[in-house]
């Protein structure tokens, strides 16, 4: 290449000058910055986007769903919306401001042979996107389609830029793998308009509105061009938006389009193909990108066929972040546990969607806006813990797992498994392992989990607020093998499943819904294989059956209003450490800002159990617990959008057990004429067998398509309950153990009890004088 070429020729892959790591503010909207590598987002032309800087002023978005470019343009970057950026609720798709250079039509680009009988508007069944790799400063994209005669041909597919005088020349690269017969490959579809013309050997320039669209290739195979101004018919999904409602329509374009397909011959072995693309003020300019180009590939580099990532050599830092040395605040709780709050750096917004441990035992952390970070140190003093950015741009993940030292998280749109595989502390490889549930980007339509059963099989849990019967799992529990793989609806009917755990000897799986529409308040779910909880859901559920649900499997727990207006996360106590609570559960509820404690038994195969208030004091919306090895208990806080009673909008909050056991009703056991209540310590008995000094009563909630229910009686009355009889009370020898045997309670109620003046042996009061327990079954 001559002198004068090699000064009109500058070669990037990535961003051109970086700003500082600060999210840059903007009115209505956030936005990345420009040092970050991609950004999973919905928008409105797929939601599942992936927009990649290709420079500070250019913009790759690429359809993971079809497989295709769908959109490139010129400006800033993608402009963020929705709760987790603005802490509104709509707009809820993102989009840009700047100029399209190009589109291309909602197909799918692969066909073998000829031309294709039809244009497909869905990924072929089987075809799938693989991940996104950030190796080496180049964001890589792997996607695997079949051919119809010949097994999957894996696709690695990246973006870059040549510098041509003032343009830019938009390079995608194509490295394939073998295929036994000829294929061609979507480039290029515009609306059609001007003239198309030969440049040179191998490109083409087609004349549009106002510009000149430049198509290039370069490959050591023999590719090339074949330009069709062709007649297309065909329907695609449009998605929109209605305020807080997603639009799911449907478009008929029917006419002309400017189409240029990349035929490429049959191969045995790994093939490479560049795609060069600029827009061009006149022909005469499109000439000199022709006659700059080099003559072949102009970024050599391998390609690598394996199906994961392998171990590169050179190790770099990741980005790591002190606590806030400004944060002064002091322990909260109660004499029996207290609450250390940690000084989360002000770097990062750490609204935790999901948390779980390492083997090493620091803490995995994902955040609503789409970042992971490992909190170092994390069970050694607050004031000490490191964070530290593993991976970021998802599109807000509301749940971690950690499977044998891998981190997987559940974004939106997919679930997904991150690895370092370069050693530098930071994810590089974002794999996806499904992805095949519908997804309209609502902003309501939230992807929670991984929950991982004994042969590590994943769940998916989807929200079914906002959504819509035609966009397919709405509302489902979804199951899926360790490695990702064919994805089976579990179980349907859920709302807001916004916490999980497994529990009990063969780890059955119990999720939170949160009060709403056909939910009269919150509860807890076993979940069970076929099985409707209630919320209307998507598709393959019966379309008859969406807007007026009939039935439904009763919760495990109803969890009253006033105690848990909006229950989120769920841990279950395993370590002694904690109190004399070991085997049970905690539940977070993220409007009051408290931990729950709940007790289940199983009547007759039917979980039901007590809940009782157990601690509050927490500066962030209580949203995911997890118990630590140290036997101590770790709060994620989130508060955007959503009202709730904590003062801050994020946290990280510890518990630990005192060593001062509270006198408590430990346990709770339904028996046929009444229930058992198992106590912390021994009680005093004239006061624990007077039955004037228990309140008990009975309600449940309405089943409708209302918002929540008022409390019921037996008589059908609204805010209302109903008295329950304590006919006479027992105390054991032990006097741990009290029976109230009660007259005219009935299944499928809430059981209230109130204890006023009971005591222990020793004087203590009780640390909370209600409970609640779900009489679904009665004992035989």
């Amino acid at each position: 290449m001559s002198g004068v070429v090699s000064q009109l020729l500058a070669i990037t892959l990535l961003a051109l000058p970086l700003l500082d790591y600060a999210v840059i503010g903007a009115s209505g909207f956030k936005r990345d910055p420009t040092d970050q590598p991609f950004r999973r987002a919905p928008m409105a032309e797929s939601p599942r986007s992936i927009v990649i800087p290709l420079a500070t002023n250019l913009h790759w978005a690429f359809d993971a769903q079809l497989l295709r470019t769908h959109t490139v343009w010129s400006g800033p970057g993608l402009n963020l919306r929705g709760p987790p950026y603005t802490a509104e609720k709509n707009p809820f798709l993102c989009d840009f401001s700047g100029t399209v250079l190009w589109s291309n039509s909602p197909v799918f680009p692969w066909s073998a042979g000829g031309a294709a009988d039809k244009d497909l508007c869905r990924r072929p069944e089987g075809d799938r996107f693989i991940g996104i790799d950030t190796k080496q400063g180049r964001v890589t994209l792997t996607y695997e389609w079949t051919p119809p005669r010949t097994k999957s041909v894996r696709v690695q597919e990246s973006g870059g830029i040549l510098r041509v005088g003032e343009m830019n020349v938009v390079v995608r690269r194509l490295e394939t793998g073998p295929c036994v017969e000829p294929v061609r490959y979507l480039a290029h579809a515009e609306p059609a308009s001007g003239p198309v013309s030969r440049i040179g050997a191998a490109d083409m320039a087609h004349e549009r509105n106002g510009d000149v669209l430049f198509v290039g290739a370069r490959s050591k195979a023999a590719v090339e061009w074949e330009f069709l101004d062709q007649p297309v018919d065909y329907q695609h999904d449009v998605v929109g938006e209605n305020k807080l409602d997603s639009e799911i329509g449907r478009r008929h374009v029917k006419g002309k389009e400017a189409r240029f397909y990349l035929k490429i011959p049959a191969h045995t072995t790994d093939i490479t193909i560049e795609i060069f693309s600029a827009v061009c003020r006149t022909k005469a300019e499109a000439d000199q990108v022709e006659q700059t180009l080099p003559p072949g590939l102009a970024t050599p580099h391998p390609f690598k066929a394996e199906a994961g990532p392998t171990k590169d050599t050179a190790p770099q830092t990741a980005r790591e972040f002190g606590g806030d040395p400004m944060f002064r605040r002091p322990t909260s709780g109660d004499e029996f546990y207290h609450i250390e709050h940690f000084p989360v750096p002000r770097e990062i917004d750490l609204l935790v969607g999901g948390m779980d441990w390492l083997p090493n035992g620091d803490l995995a952390v994902c955040t609503w806006p789409g970042e992971v970070y490992i909190v170092q140190n994390a069970q050694g003093p607050a004031t000490q813990a490191k964070y530290r950015r593993f991976a970021r741009g998802l599109n807000e993940p509301l749940g971690l797992k950690v499977v044998q030292e891998r981190i997987y998280v559940a974004q939106k749109c997919e679930l997904t498994r991150l690895t370092d595989t370069d050693g530098d502390g930071e994810a590089d490889f974002y794999e996806t392992l499904n992805d095949d549930w519908g997804f309209s980007g609502n902003y309501h339509s939230f992807a929670f989990g991984p929950l991982a059963d004994k042969a590590n099989n994943f769940y998916i849990l989807l929200a079914g607020q906002r959504g819509r019967w035609e966009v397919p799992y709405v509302g489902w529990c979804l199951k899926m093998g360790p490695t990702g793989g064919k994805l089976e609806g579990f179980c349907s009917g859920l709302r807001a499943p916004n916490g999980w755990a497994t529990f009990g000897p063969n780890q059955d799986l119990f999720v939170t819904d949160n009060q709403g529409e056909w939910v009269g308040t919150c509860k807890l779910n076993h979940l069970q294989r076929g099985k409707f909880y209630g919320f209307p859901s998507g598709y393959p559920a019966p379309e008859a059956e969406y807007s007026l649900p009939k039935t439904f499997e009763p919760p495990a727990v109803w969890f009253p209003r006033k105690l848990s207006p909006s229950a989120s996360g769920i841990a279950v106590i395993t370590d002694e450490r904690f109190g004399p609570f070991q085997g049970q559960m905690l539940v977070g509820d993220f409007q009051n800002g408290l931990v729950m404690r709940v007790a289940l038994e199983r009547v007759n195969g039917q979980w039901q159990g007590a809940v009782w208030p157990f601690v509050k004091g927490f500066l962030g919306a209580v949203n995911r617990l997890t118990m630590g090895p140290d036997g101590k208990l770790y709060v994620g806080g989130c508060k955007r959008a959503w009202s709730t009673a904590a003062p801050m909008e994020y946290s990280l909050e510890r518990v630990s057990f005192t060593g001062k056991s509270p006198f408590e009703v430990k346990e709770v056991h339904a028996q046929p004429d009444g229930l058992e209540l198992t106590f912390t310590q021994p009680v005093e008995t004239t006061a624990a067998t007077n039955v004037e000094n228990y309140a008990v009563s009975q309600f449940r909630y309405r089943y409708w398509a209302g918002y929540g229910s008022p409390e019921i009686d037996h008589e059908d009355k609204e805010n209302s309950s109903t008295q329950i009889d304590v006919a006479q009370v027992r105390v054991s020898s032990d006097r741990l153990k009290v029976t109230l045997s009660l007259r005219g309670w009935r299944a499928g109620y809430v059981t209230a009890v109130r204890m006023v003046d009971v005591t222990s042996a020793a004087g203590e009061s009780l640390w909370h004088d209600t409970f609640y327990y779900s009489l679904i079954r009665m004992p035989d």
